[in-house]
Parts: structure tokens; sequence; C-alpha cells
């Protein structure tokens, strides 16, 4: 089956599903977990924080390590030994980015339906949809709400 799981993390109830999803199919598969945060400091612009800047970049750092670190953990009490990864960039670049290096071998991407913005949690998120589209390994998404019993 697969052999390489890329797991993207960004906080959200739909992320962390997306996770206990990927830590299920990795024991079933004996696969590995590539567990991804990308800091989005494309939001962000130096001039516009000032003297800021440096404070945020390393807020979203910290929130970085914090979030890989919760998944490392959730990952290694199943039995894994994940790979954790952080970048910086747009998520739904570097999400596609990584899934096409050729040294990651990534054959699967297990994923959130939606961010951590209200909004994005009403629809498929951007980031999701692009990657849906733009990436070469098959793409599970994965949804926070259970699904309804007939």
């Amino acid at each position: 089956m697969y052999k390489r799981l890329l797991v993207p993390l960004d906080g959200s109830s739909n992320a962390n599903e997306a996770l206990k999803t990927a830590i299920a199919l990795a024991q079933d598969w004996h696969a590995k977990l590539v567990l991804l945060h990308v800091i989005d400091i494309t939001q962000f612009s130096p001039q516009g924080l000032g003297g800021g800047y440096a404070a945020v970049i390393k807020s979203l750092r910290d929130t970085s390590q914090e979030i890989l670190t919760e998944a490392r953990d959730a990952a290694e009490e199943a039995g894994l030994a994940p790979v954790m990864v952080v970048r910086e960039g747009a998520p739904k670049q570097v999400i596609v980015e990584i899934a096409h290096a050729p040294d990651a071998e990534i054959d699967l991407i297990v994923m959130g339906k939606s961010g951590t913005n209200a909004f994005s949690r009403m629809i498929v998120g951007s980031t999701t949809n692009h990657v849906v589209q733009h990436a070469q390994p098959a793409v599970i998404v994965v949804n926070d709400r259970p699904a309804p019993h007939d």
C-alpha cells in the first residue's frame, strides 16, 4: 500500500482528525509519517510590523514547534517514529513542493478539510483545494465532524 504519508498540520480540529487518521493508516500499512507545519509568513511584512516582526516570527516558530511536538507525541504513543518538518512560506505551495520532492518519497497526503479560521471551516479550504488539484500523490481529506448516521 502506501509507504510514506505526509500530514500537514496547523493546529485546527480538522488537522488533528487528519493526524488520527494518518496514524491509524500508518500502523495498518507499516508506513512512515512525515509531520509538516508551514509557518505562513506571507501574511506578514517586516515593514508593516516594524520592530515587532522578529517577535511575531519567533511566536509563530514557537507555535509551530508546539503543534509538531504534540503530533509527534501522539504518533510515538502509537508506536510510530515520525519525521517532523517545519517550513516557511505559503502553506498550499509548500505542501505541494514537499509532496513532489523526489527525496521525500511521499505517496499519500492526509490533511484536514479546512484550516483554523471560521470562514475556511465553512467550505473546503483554499489550501486543501489547491493541494487536491496540484499534488501528484493521492490525497485523503478528513473532516472533524462525524458522518451523519442513516
